[in-house]
């Protein structure tokens, strides 16, 4: 079969499973039992459940596409295809054991170096954002667009619980509006939607972090890069990006231009 013929039909089977792979998260919920793979990366019986869930639905659907998440050990695959699903099972994972309504399950399809299919589902809002590129994108079928704000001080900022002190470093995000919340890929998604002008981290991420995210929030017109402004490079050799900032293109500018007054 025509890869690009067999993806663009692909739309109706992914939120059909990423919703089912939502109610394991919620069906888990408060039952699953807890370790940590570090101090500060807790993971629940949920994240494994959901993501061995997707991987074996997957390794049916497209068993020549490669596979890349969080909690699968990455076996390299993405660079033997041409396509490679990219998965966070559950994303805020800190944020699903408090049981607060902010975690989501991200998916992402690249080719190669390129989202070119995002998922987010939040199971608790029962928002489910989709995107394909060249294509817009949708929250629960409602086209999405970012804000267009172009002064920083007037926006309303996105940001980690654990990250929210780093903004007293910076003057000129003193005396912002801010939410706190746990999920990047809900974060931005929420930027998407034009609910939160900024998405903001000062802290490392890796592509099934991001990835969804990204193709979401740059089909619904907006932009996400470092904060230094480098750009954001997917299927890389440790997967690693330094820090996320996550709005439109105006207020991307304004931050550059603020940080570097700040450096010299």
């Amino acid at each position: 079969m025509d890869n690009h013929i067999f993806i663009n039909s692909l739309e109706k089977s992914l939120k059909k499973v990423l919703l089912e792979a939502g109610e394991i998260a919620k069906q888990l919920q408060g039952k699953a039992s807890i370790r940590y793979k570090s101090k500060n990366q807790p993971v629940t019986d949920a994240d494994i459940k959901i993501n061995n869930f997707l991987m074996n639905f997957f390794s049916k659907l497209t068993p020549e596409f490669g596979w890349l998440s969080e909690e699968s050990e990455d076996n390299k695959s993405r660079f033997n295809s041409d396509y490679f699903w990219c998965l966070d099972p559950i994303d805020g994972t800190r944020s699903y054991i408090d049981g607060k309504p902010e975690y989501t399950i991200s998916l992402a399809l690249l080719k190669r170096t390129q989202p070119i299919i995002g998922m987010i589902v939040n199971p608790e809002t029962k928002e489910l954002f989709y995107a394909k590129k060249n294509n817009g994108a949708f929250c629960n079928d409602q086209k999405l667009s970012v804000n267009n704000k172009k002064k920083l001080n007037l926006c309303s900022f996105a940001i980690s619980s654990s990250e929210s002190k780093k903004l007293s470093e910076y003057n000129f995000l003193k005396n912002l509006t801010v939410t706190k919340m746990g999920s990047i890929a809900y974060k931005i998604a929420l930027v998407a939607k034009g609910e939160v002008d900024v998405a903001l981290s000062f802290t490392k991420k890796n592509d099934w972090d991001l990835a969804a995210a990204d193709l979401i929030l740059t089909e619904s017109g907006g932009k996400i890069e470092e904060i230094c402004g480098k750009k954001i490079i997917y299927n890389s050799a440790d997967l690693k990006i330094n820090s996320v900032l996550a709005s439109n293109r105006f207020i991307l500018s304004e931050f550059k231009n603020q940080i570097n007054k700040r450096e010299l």
